[in-house]
Protein backbone atom coordinates (compact mmCIF):
# COMPACT_ATOMS: atom_id res chain seq x y z
CA UNK A 1 0.00 0.00 0.00
CA UNK A 2 1.44 3.56 -1.08
CA UNK A 3 0.52 6.42 1.12
CA UNK A 4 1.36 10.22 0.48
CA UNK A 5 2.61 12.80 3.10
CA UNK A 6 3.99 15.65 3.99
CA UNK A 7 6.68 17.92 5.85
CA UNK A 8 8.04 21.43 5.79
CA UNK A 9 11.48 22.02 5.78
CA UNK A 10 13.03 25.50 5.36
CA UNK A 11 9.78 26.54 4.04
CA UNK A 12 9.39 24.27 1.65
CA UNK A 13 6.75 22.05 1.63
CA UNK A 14 7.69 18.45 0.25
CA UNK A 15 5.44 16.20 -0.76
CA UNK A 16 6.46 12.24 -0.46
CA UNK A 17 5.06 8.71 -1.35
CA UNK A 18 5.74 5.85 1.58
CA UNK A 19 5.34 2.25 1.06
CA UNK A 20 6.60 -0.78 2.74
CA UNK A 21 6.93 -1.65 6.46
CA UNK A 22 10.62 -2.25 6.76
CA UNK A 23 12.72 -0.75 9.94
CA UNK A 24 15.18 -0.08 7.35
CA UNK A 25 14.48 2.63 4.99
CA UNK A 26 15.63 3.31 1.28
CA UNK A 27 15.06 7.00 -0.05
CA UNK A 28 14.44 7.69 -3.85
CA UNK A 29 15.62 10.48 -5.51
CA UNK A 30 14.40 11.30 -8.76
CA UNK A 31 15.92 13.60 -12.11
CA UNK A 32 14.46 16.72 -13.20
CA UNK A 33 11.18 17.08 -14.77
CA UNK A 34 10.05 14.26 -13.13
CA UNK A 35 8.50 13.05 -9.74
CA UNK A 36 7.81 10.38 -7.41
CA UNK A 37 5.76 8.39 -9.38
CA UNK A 38 8.75 7.87 -11.38
CA UNK A 39 9.33 5.48 -8.75
CA UNK A 40 6.19 3.42 -8.39
CA UNK A 41 7.51 0.38 -9.80
CA UNK A 42 10.12 -0.05 -6.79
CA UNK A 43 7.51 1.42 -4.40
CA UNK A 44 5.32 -1.32 -5.70
CA UNK A 45 7.71 -4.06 -5.78
CA UNK A 46 6.43 -6.66 -3.32
CA UNK A 47 10.21 -7.95 -2.36
CA UNK A 48 11.25 -4.70 -1.76
CA UNK A 49 7.93 -3.66 0.82
CA UNK A 50 8.17 -6.61 2.38
CA UNK A 51 11.50 -5.88 3.93
CA UNK A 52 11.90 -2.03 3.54
CA UNK A 53 10.52 1.04 4.07
CA UNK A 54 10.58 2.72 0.51
CA UNK A 55 10.01 7.13 0.48
CA UNK A 56 10.06 8.94 -2.82
CA UNK A 57 10.05 12.63 -2.57
CA UNK A 58 9.12 15.12 -5.17
CA UNK A 59 11.70 17.60 -5.12
CA UNK A 60 10.43 21.61 -4.89
CA UNK A 61 8.60 22.73 -7.62
CA UNK A 62 7.57 19.15 -9.29
CA UNK A 63 5.03 17.00 -8.58
CA UNK A 64 3.04 18.00 -5.14
CA UNK A 65 5.91 20.09 -3.94
CA UNK A 66 5.57 23.44 -2.97
CA UNK A 67 7.20 26.20 -5.71
CA UNK A 68 9.61 28.68 -4.70
CA UNK A 69 7.88 31.95 -5.34
CA UNK A 70 10.65 34.52 -4.95
CA UNK A 71 14.17 32.47 -4.62
CA UNK A 72 15.25 30.49 -6.96
CA UNK A 73 18.14 29.76 -5.94
CA UNK A 74 16.89 27.02 -3.62
CA UNK A 75 16.46 24.50 -6.95
CA UNK A 76 20.02 24.60 -6.88
CA UNK A 77 21.45 20.89 -6.22
CA UNK A 78 23.58 22.24 -3.56
CA UNK A 79 20.45 23.90 -1.48
CA UNK A 80 18.51 20.63 -3.07
CA UNK A 81 21.09 18.60 -1.22
CA UNK A 82 20.33 20.25 2.07
CA UNK A 83 16.68 18.80 2.40
CA UNK A 84 18.11 15.15 2.23
CA UNK A 85 19.10 14.55 6.20
CA UNK A 86 16.30 16.71 8.19
CA UNK A 87 13.41 14.62 5.64
CA UNK A 88 15.37 11.62 7.30
CA UNK A 89 14.94 13.02 10.44
CA UNK A 90 11.52 13.57 9.66
CA UNK A 91 10.91 9.84 9.14
CA UNK A 92 13.08 8.69 11.94
CA UNK A 93 15.34 6.67 9.49
CA UNK A 94 18.10 5.65 11.56
CA UNK A 95 19.86 3.24 8.47
CA UNK A 96 18.83 3.96 5.14
CA UNK A 97 19.84 3.33 1.56
CA UNK A 98 19.76 6.62 -0.92
CA UNK A 99 19.13 5.73 -4.63
CA UNK A 100 19.16 8.76 -7.07
CA UNK A 101 18.14 9.02 -10.62
CA UNK A 102 19.63 11.67 -13.12
CA UNK A 103 19.62 15.01 -11.18
CA UNK A 104 18.42 12.92 -8.30
CA UNK A 105 22.27 11.66 -8.23
CA UNK A 106 23.67 15.27 -8.82
CA UNK A 107 21.87 16.14 -5.33
CA UNK A 108 23.04 13.09 -3.35
CA UNK A 109 26.76 14.17 -4.52
CA UNK A 110 26.56 17.36 -3.45
CA UNK A 111 25.57 15.98 0.18
CA UNK A 112 28.39 16.68 2.78
CA UNK A 113 29.49 15.57 5.08
CA UNK A 114 28.43 12.08 4.87
CA UNK A 115 25.12 11.57 7.14
CA UNK A 116 24.74 9.51 9.93
CA UNK A 117 22.95 6.31 9.12
CA UNK A 118 23.39 5.79 5.20
CA UNK A 119 24.82 2.38 4.27
CA UNK A 120 24.71 2.88 0.71
CA UNK A 121 24.60 5.26 -2.05
CA UNK A 122 22.80 3.61 -5.84
CA UNK A 123 23.50 5.98 -8.40
CA UNK A 124 21.15 4.90 -11.73
CA UNK A 125 22.25 7.32 -14.82
CA UNK A 126 24.70 8.69 -12.41
CA UNK A 127 25.20 12.32 -13.52
CA UNK A 128 28.47 13.61 -11.13
CA UNK A 129 30.72 16.76 -12.17
CA UNK A 130 34.00 17.44 -10.97
CA UNK A 131 36.53 19.94 -12.21
CA UNK A 132 37.38 17.83 -14.71
CA UNK A 133 34.00 16.62 -16.08
CA UNK A 134 31.59 19.28 -17.25
CA UNK A 135 27.96 18.85 -18.33
CA UNK A 136 29.52 18.79 -21.93
CA UNK A 137 31.86 15.96 -21.06
CA UNK A 138 28.69 13.99 -20.15
CA UNK A 139 25.90 14.66 -22.14
CA UNK A 140 24.35 14.05 -25.70
CA UNK A 141 21.28 15.88 -25.74
CA UNK A 142 21.10 16.68 -29.28
CA UNK A 143 19.21 19.30 -31.57
CA UNK A 144 16.81 19.66 -28.90
CA UNK A 145 18.84 19.62 -25.80
CA UNK A 146 17.87 23.15 -24.92
CA UNK A 147 14.11 22.05 -23.66
CA UNK A 148 15.95 20.40 -20.64
CA UNK A 149 16.44 24.54 -19.60
CA UNK A 150 13.63 26.40 -21.17
CA UNK A 151 11.33 28.07 -19.40
CA UNK A 152 8.21 28.39 -22.24
CA UNK A 153 9.72 25.41 -25.13
CA UNK A 154 7.10 24.73 -27.40
CA UNK A 155 5.00 21.76 -27.32
CA UNK A 156 6.69 20.31 -30.40
CA UNK A 157 10.23 20.74 -29.49
CA UNK A 158 9.45 19.28 -26.16
CA UNK A 159 7.67 16.34 -27.58
CA UNK A 160 10.29 15.69 -30.19
CA UNK A 161 12.93 16.49 -27.15
CA UNK A 162 11.84 13.62 -25.60
CA UNK A 163 10.78 11.11 -28.14
CA UNK A 164 14.51 11.66 -29.45
CA UNK A 165 15.37 9.56 -26.48
CA UNK A 166 12.66 7.63 -25.28
CA UNK A 167 11.11 4.84 -27.21
CA UNK A 168 8.57 3.47 -24.50
CA UNK A 169 5.47 5.77 -25.30
CA UNK A 170 4.16 5.24 -21.90
CA UNK A 171 7.28 6.84 -20.05
CA UNK A 172 7.59 9.40 -22.40
CA UNK A 173 4.03 10.65 -22.33
CA UNK A 174 4.40 10.67 -18.38
CA UNK A 175 7.49 12.97 -18.49
CA UNK A 176 6.00 15.07 -21.26
CA UNK A 177 3.15 15.25 -18.48
CA UNK A 178 5.46 16.16 -15.60
CA UNK A 179 7.90 18.01 -17.51
CA UNK A 180 4.67 20.27 -18.15
CA UNK A 181 3.61 20.85 -14.69
CA UNK A 182 7.45 21.16 -13.24
CA UNK A 183 8.02 25.02 -12.15
CA UNK A 184 9.85 26.76 -15.39
CA UNK A 185 12.17 28.49 -12.68
CA UNK A 186 13.47 25.16 -12.14
CA UNK A 187 14.75 24.27 -15.61
CA UNK A 188 16.40 27.57 -15.35
CA UNK A 189 18.28 27.53 -12.78
CA UNK A 190 19.44 24.23 -13.75
CA UNK A 191 20.66 25.38 -16.69
CA UNK A 192 22.67 28.24 -15.40
CA UNK A 193 24.21 25.51 -13.15
CA UNK A 194 25.28 23.61 -15.83
CA UNK A 195 27.28 27.07 -17.33
CA UNK A 196 28.19 28.74 -14.27
CA UNK A 197 30.37 25.62 -12.98
CA UNK A 198 29.12 26.61 -9.25
CA UNK A 199 28.99 22.69 -8.44
CA UNK A 200 31.65 21.03 -6.01
CA UNK A 201 33.67 18.10 -6.71
CA UNK A 202 30.53 16.16 -6.50
CA UNK A 203 33.35 12.83 -7.37
CA UNK A 204 34.74 13.40 -4.17
CA UNK A 205 32.10 14.40 -2.22
CA UNK A 206 30.55 10.64 -2.73
CA UNK A 207 33.97 9.14 -2.15
CA UNK A 208 34.06 11.14 0.99
CA UNK A 209 31.39 8.84 1.95
CA UNK A 210 33.32 5.71 2.12
CA UNK A 211 30.77 3.41 0.89
CA UNK A 212 30.97 0.71 -2.05
CA UNK A 213 28.58 2.85 -4.80
CA UNK A 214 26.29 1.14 -7.43
CA UNK A 215 26.22 2.98 -10.29
CA UNK A 216 24.18 1.62 -12.91
CA UNK A 217 23.47 3.18 -16.66
CA UNK A 218 21.13 2.21 -19.61
CA UNK A 219 23.24 0.39 -22.13
CA UNK A 220 21.00 2.21 -24.68
CA UNK A 221 21.20 5.63 -22.78
CA UNK A 222 21.33 8.24 -25.72
CA UNK A 223 21.58 11.55 -23.67
CA UNK A 224 24.57 10.85 -21.88
CA UNK A 225 28.28 8.75 -22.34
CA UNK A 226 27.43 5.84 -19.98
CA UNK A 227 31.41 4.67 -19.24
CA UNK A 228 32.62 8.01 -18.13
CA UNK A 229 31.86 6.69 -14.12
CA UNK A 230 34.18 3.47 -15.78
CA UNK A 231 37.20 4.07 -13.58
CA UNK A 232 35.61 5.51 -10.35
CA UNK A 233 36.41 3.66 -7.01
CA UNK A 234 35.21 2.46 -4.80
CA UNK A 235 32.43 0.36 -6.79
CA UNK A 236 30.15 -2.14 -5.66
CA UNK A 237 31.52 -4.85 -6.92
CA UNK A 238 34.19 -3.22 -8.46
CA UNK A 239 32.22 -2.39 -11.65
CA UNK A 240 29.48 -0.41 -13.53
CA UNK A 241 26.47 -1.84 -13.62
CA UNK A 242 24.74 -1.82 -17.28
CA UNK A 243 20.72 -2.89 -17.92
CA UNK A 244 19.91 -3.66 -21.39
CA UNK A 245 17.27 -2.58 -23.50
CA UNK A 246 17.15 0.23 -20.71
CA UNK A 247 17.52 4.42 -21.28
CA UNK A 248 18.33 7.05 -19.11
CA UNK A 249 15.06 5.78 -17.41
CA UNK A 250 16.12 2.82 -16.67
CA UNK A 251 14.21 1.98 -13.20
CA UNK A 252 11.00 2.25 -15.25
CA UNK A 253 12.06 0.76 -18.58
CA UNK A 254 13.21 -2.35 -17.06
CA UNK A 255 11.99 -2.99 -13.72
CA UNK A 256 12.42 -6.34 -13.12
CA UNK A 257 16.16 -5.97 -13.74
CA UNK A 258 16.64 -2.60 -11.44
CA UNK A 259 14.74 -3.75 -8.70
CA UNK A 260 16.87 -7.21 -8.85
CA UNK A 261 20.08 -5.29 -8.69
CA UNK A 262 18.96 -2.91 -5.78
CA UNK A 263 17.46 -5.78 -3.66
CA UNK A 264 21.15 -7.52 -3.77
CA UNK A 265 23.11 -4.06 -3.05
CA UNK A 266 20.46 -3.35 -0.31
CA UNK A 267 20.78 -6.97 0.95
CA UNK A 268 24.55 -6.64 1.11
CA UNK A 269 24.52 -2.99 2.63
CA UNK A 270 22.55 -3.48 5.39
CA UNK A 271 23.71 -6.44 7.11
Amino acid sequence: MITKGQVEINGIHLSYLKSGKGKDFILFIHGSGMTSENWLPQLQDARLTSHYTLVAIDLPGHGESSRSSADATVYHPKKLALLVEPLLDHLHAERFLLVGLSLGTTIIAEIKPPIRGCVGIMLASAFLLNDHITPADILTVGPYGHVMAATNATDENIRAFVYSHMSNEPIAERYILDYKTTDPAFREKLGKMMTDGTWTNEIANVQSWRLPLCIVMGEDDSLMKVNYMDSFSPLWNDKVYFIRNAGHFLNAEQPIQFNELLFSYAGQQFK
